[in-house]
């Protein structure tokens, strides 16, 4: 069985148009349930750009997929609890789902991969999570499989099965024990300096990410994203257009990677961490000592200030 797909889509509808049309041209996709989760609008104005967003996501009931289902929110929930939510309920009827965000364009071999990658991992008690996202690092010479295990999720485009998904604590229970946890901060890190930081913002209410949250049950429970060798998404929402990038990277995008225009098979298989591509990401992610520290003291007195 073809896992379900789940797009979440909000004030966006040229984004979400070129999304559902790339995710329509693999071969998976007349075979795959898609749900279209929207949105609620934020105001008076966010109406008629959502009846926009409901307008594309219409455009696919037929034909693209095997069955497409909308759900429209009558409030605006945000990203984060929109995902959680939606991502429960599909999973609660299906056991595994394919996430993929409105802003996402899909290679030909996107669904093969993320629906073998789900069946061929779903008894390996090591693996949380699987991904379509790579980011451009360097690959070892060396290396000669197609995938890559890592400790840090594919926010544009993942999989994920229910037992796994219910070892979530969103609620990031443990968080006053870690703030202080030197030691787990730098191992939490060991897959990019931001992670600690991003947490720390998290729960101070500074930003409101799932994706975080999600990354620190990864490392609490001690498992890993199995994730492409080249990238299976290209991601077309740095153009400031996004609730939480307002930024125009697209002249000088750090995420923008070229996707393949030919079939590929995958050769999935049982491969530690390679050590060479941990540093490799974590070079990536890379944030100077010096503002690791400033961010810190930084939420220190945050987190201070709103308890006086």
């Amino acid at each position: 069985m073809y896992a379900p797909i789940v797009v979440f889509a909000y004030n966006r509808p040229d984004h979400l148009n070129k999304t559902l049309s790339a995710l329509a041209l693999n071969p998976e996709a007349i075979k795959s349930k898609l749900f279209i989760y929207i949105d609620g609008p934020k105001d008076e104005k966010g109406k008629l750009i959502n009846s926009e967003v409901e307008t594309v996501a219409k455009k696919y009931l037929n034909g693209f997929f095997k069955e497409t289902v909308i759900i429209n929110s009558p409030k605006n929930k945000g990203l984060a609890q929109s995902v959680i939510s939606g991502v429960t309920e599909v999973l609660n009827e299906f056991g595994k789902v394919i996430v993929t965000e409105d802003d996402s364009i899909a290679d030909i071999n996107y669904l093969s991969f993320m629906n073998d990658a789900l069946n061929y991992y779903e008894n390996d008690k090591r693996i949380w999570s699987v991904g379509g996202y790579t980011v451009p690092i360097n690959i070892p010479q060396s290396y000669t499989y197609d995938f890559l295990v890592t400790q840090r999720s594919s926010s544009y485009a993942w999989g994920i099965w229910k037992d796994r998904w219910d070892k979530v604590d969103w609620e990031v229970s443990d968080y006053k024990k870690f703030h202080w946890d030197f030691k787990e901060r730098k191992q939490f890190n060991r897959w990019g300096d931001d992670r600690a930081s991003m947490l720390d913002d998290q729960m101070l209410g500074r930003i409101n990410s799932w994706a975080i949250r999600f990354d620190y049950a990864m490392f609490r429970n001690g498992m890993f994203n199995i994730i492409p060798r080249y990238s299976l998404i290209k991601n077309i929402g740095h153009d400031g257009s996004g609730t939480h990038s307002k930024t125009d990277l697209s002249e000088n995008d750090p995420f923008a990677v070229k996707l393949h225009t030919d079939n590929y098979s995958f050769i999935l298989g049982d491969v530690d961490v390679n050590e060479q591509i941990r540093k490799e990401f974590n070079k990536y992610f890379r944030v100077a000592k010096r503002n690791q520290i400033k961010r810190f003291l930084g939420n220190v007195f945050r987190s201070l200030k709103t308890n006086a």
